[in-house]
């Protein structure tokens, strides 16, 4: 049974509604940003060492390190340089550990566009969902499930790459990729990401290209000059480059199939022992940049996290400031009540009583206050813990 004292303290509450509301909403906005924030960092701080557990050895090109960490790991942000396809070749000749080499140029409606070999799926561990298999074609591709739950996409779907240097007639133009299937959801990055072949990537990329069939006799408008044994074409006509039967087999790469550039190198070891050995032969390589991905990222988070301790003094500060409001408030209410306290002094109430009364209420709004914060926080974090972190 609820207490004498509580119920009264209710009643009292009640009768001053507006009052009582505004309490503890006051109370809930206050507590919400720092558990609110805290969630975030621990949401977020799971998803990224997960990424770099299963990720422990990352190589590039020279350059910064973070950068090279988030885009390898996290399709995020660009890399300075690039580090040539002999590189993978050289760890797979080695044996013990599997190269698995990124090439992440371009994007498909703003999502990462990455080129990898069909080891990756192996490495994540991804399923498809619909469709498939992995991509090893020229155009194909497979989708993350975000990306085609957000971009109404499916096995079967085309989509073109997103145009970048359009008017750049040493570059490349954008490709009508084929979709041929979706991966099931992952809670990682993978699910905003689009992953083509290495060769779909380099063609995006400008390192390949293909010749289109030109009838000078039909295709008039197109033709800039035409000679007897050459025909010159309006490049900017092109909208997007199609893959299709008749011109698959004109694209092309000049130059040494091994100077081709790649991102990164992800290395899947299957022992300790294998990933320290490929870690220390390549580290021999100057022109090599090899991460630790846990190390790096606990740098990043130890900055992140300085930045956190001063967050928490500001929230530390507000919350006193909240209080002594509080106090403030609580005061200039018994001054309100001055004439409600008396009586209950008249009919028998010791003053005890009314102490414990004023405190119940306070109570009773601080800890509905509390209630609606975590409740207000915790569904935030609901919110966003489907999705993945944007840098």
């Amino acid at each position: 049974m609820t207490s004498p004292l509580l119920r009264l303290a209710w009643k009292s509450l009640m009768h001053h509604k507006v009052r009582s509301f505004v309490l503890v909403l006051c109370i809930g906005l206050l507590g919400v940003l720092p558990l609110a924030v805290e969630g975030f960092l621990q949401l977020y701080r799971t998803q990224l060492e997960s990424r770099a557990v299963a990720t422990p050895l990352v190589v590039g090109a020279p350059g910064s390190r973070s950068d090279l960490l988030i885009q390898s790991l996290y399709f995020r942000g660009s890399v300075e340089g690039s580090i040539p396809m002999r590189i993978a070749r050289q760890v797979a000749e080695a044996g013990r550990v599997t190269p698995i080499p990124l090439h992440i140029e371009g994007t498909v409606r703003d999502y990462p566009l990455v080129g990898t070999s069909p080891d990756y799926q192996k490495f994540r561990n991804l399923r498809m969902a619909t469709g498939g298999p992995w991509p090893q074609r020229l155009s194909e591709a497979v989708i993350g499930s975000e990306f085609a739950r957000r971009e109404g996409l499916t096995a079967g779907d085309t989509v073109p790459t997103d145009a970048e240097e359009l008017y750049d007639l040493g570059g490349g133009y954008p490709l009508v990729l084929k979709i041929r299937g979706v991966l099931e959801p992952t809670g990682t990055p993978d699910d905003e990401a689009v992953f083509v072949s290495l060769q779909t990537s380099w063609v995006v990329d400008g390192e390949g290209h293909g010749h289109i069939a030109i009838n000078p006799d039909v295709d008039f408008s197109l033709i800039l000059e035409n000679k007897s044994d050459n025909v010159t074409m309006n490049a900017a006509i092109v909208e997007a480059v199609e893959v299709t039967p008749e011109n698959e087999n004109s694209f092309h790469f000049h130059g040494d199939p091994d100077d081709l550039p790649i991102s990164s190198l992800l290395i899947d070891a299957a022992t300790t022992k294998d990933r320290t050995l490929a870690r220390s032969n390549l580290r021999r390589d100057e022109e090599l940049l090899v991460l630790d991905s846990m190390s790096e990222l606990n740098e990043l988070l130890g900055i992140v996290l300085q930045a956190k301790a001063i967050l928490d003094a500001n929230s530390l500060l507000v919350l006193l400031a909240a209080l002594l409001m509080l106090g403030l408030i609580v005061t200039l209410d018994i001054k309100v009540r001055e004439r409600e306290v008396r009586t209950l002094e008249r009919i028998g109430a010791p003053r005890g009583f009314v102490a414990r009364l004023l405190f119940t209420e306070v109570a009773i709004v601080v800890g509905s206050g509390a209630i609606l914060a975590f409740i207000t926080a915790r569904a935030l974090i609901a919110g966003f813990a489907g999705g993945w972190l944007s840098f």
